[in-house]
C-alpha cells in the first residue's frame, strides 16, 4: 500500500531506506524519544528487515517519507502490530531539519485515515516518553488520549495514548 497527502509520498519502508535511516538516527535529538542508543546501523538495519516483515505479514506498517522535490528521506511514519498485546501502534520519527513543519501531523492523519477506512481497526495506540510534549500535543489534537502507564523492556517509562474509532 503506497499512502500519499499532499506534502507526502509515503511508500512503504524497505531496505533501499536502511542507509537513509541509518544517518536519520545518527542524530541523537532525533532518537531520544524512540530507542536512542539501540539504533546504530546493526540495529537500524534489523528494525527495517522488521518493518519490512510486518508489510509483507499484515499488509500495512512504516512508511517512508522522501522529500518530494529532493527524495531525501526525512523520517517514517506508520501502523505497528503489537500481537503480544492485541495493540495497533502509531509511530513516526521527523529528521530534525523536517520537525516543526506539520509533517508528523499529515503523515500521522494519512495513517488513521488508513487504519479506520481500509482496515477497520477501532481502536490505536501510541507510545511516548512523558518527557516528548510535541508527540503528546500532537496525539491530542487526533484524538489520543491517556490510556495507561508502561515501562518498556529497556525500563523506559512511557505513557500509551489510546483513540478509539468514532
Amino acid at each position: 500500500m503506497h499512502l500519499e497527502t499532499g506534502r507526502l509520498l509515503m511508500p512503504p519502508l524497505s531496505g533501499q531506506h536502511t542507509e537513509a535511516l541509518t544517518e536519520l538516527y545518527a542524530n541523537p535529538d532525533v532518537t531520544r524519544f524512540i530507542g536512542g542508543a539501540a539504533l546504530d546501523a546493526e540495529g537500524t538495519a534489523a528494525r527495517v528487515l522488521r518493518f519490512e516483515a510486518v508489510w509483507h505479514t499484515c499488509g500495512f506498517g512504516q512508511s517512508a517519507l522522501p522529500d518530494r522535490g529532493t527524495g531525501v528521506l526525512l523520517g517514517c511514519a506508520g501502523l505497528h502490530p503489537w500481537p503480544q498485546s492485541d495493540e495497533v501502534e502509531l509511530g513516526y520519527v521527523l529528521a530534525r531539519h523536517a520537525q516543526g513543519r506539520g509533517l508528523a501531523g499529515e503523515a500521522a492523519r494519512a495513517c488513521l485515515d488508513v487504519a479506520s477506512i481500509q482496515l477497520g481497526l477501532d481502536r490505536l495506540t501510541a507510545v511516548i516518553r512523558p518527557d516528548n510534549a510535541p508527540s503528546r500535543a500532537l496525539t491530542t489534537r487526533l484524538g489520543f488520549r491517556i490510556h495507561r502507564e508502561d515501562v518498556t523492556p529497556s525500563g523506559v517509562r512511557v505513557l500509551v495514548h489510546e483513540r478509539l474509532a468514532s
